[in-house]
């Protein structure tokens, strides 16, 4: 079932990705498989924000960001293209896609994904019930908060602030998060 809300005149859209009991096992896999290989951007309170694998070695990234490049065109109209290395003309030596990995206690801080993206989307790996829910915040709305699970994706404008609520159970929280870009995407600087 789709779920679409309504928040500062943007769509944010919930939904669970097809087969995502058969794909999400594999992904994790893949994630526990090589995390040591993984790199890091920045620390936050003493936490990795953001952590990276090349697409080569989680190549499973592709059943939930291809069902978000089609969905978002679907019921959003926007056409967009999946990138698995840093953007063209880009000073960031990142891909636009992550993992967010949240031990018990942690969370993640208020921020947005302005930066060039037409649709911003995450994926739930490993989310239980307590884990840190989604939340989106702008001044004169009331804030939106998600219970998110295993299995389901969420699409939203780069430009909406958003955050995780802290991880108050036992297991580590994990989640793909990435940004798509417009199609076609321009042969110059975005």
């Amino acid at each position: 079932m789709t779920e679409v809300y309504h928040f500062g005149g943007e769509k944010i859209i919930v939904t669970e990705v097809p087969d995502w009991e058969i794909w999400v096992p594999e992904l994790l896999d893949e994630i526990n498989s090589n995390r040591s290989l993984m790199d890091h951007s920045h620390k936050i309170r003493g936490r990795w924000e953001n952590s990276y694998l090349e697409e080569g070695l989680v190549p499973t990234i592709r059943v939930p960001m291809r069902f978000a490049r089609d969905l978002g065109k679907e019921k959003l109209g926007i056409s967009s293209v999946l990138l698995f290395a840093p953007l063209p003309f880009s000073h960031d030596k990142f891909p636009p896609f992550w993992f967010n990995l949240a031990l018990p206690g942690e969370e993640t801080g208020l921020h947005d994904h302005v930066d060039r993206a037409v649709l911003s989307c995450v994926a739930y790996l490993s989310c239980e019930k307590g884990s840190g829910n989604l939340f989106f915040k702008m001044q004169g709305e009331k804030e939106l908060e998600l219970q998110t699970q295993t299995g389901q994706i969420v699409l939203f404008s780069p430009s909406l602030k958003h955050g995780v609520r802290e991880n108050q159970t036992d297991s580590e929280r994990i989640s793909l998060a990435f940004n798509l870009f417009p199609f076609p995407l321009p042969a110059v600087d975005l």
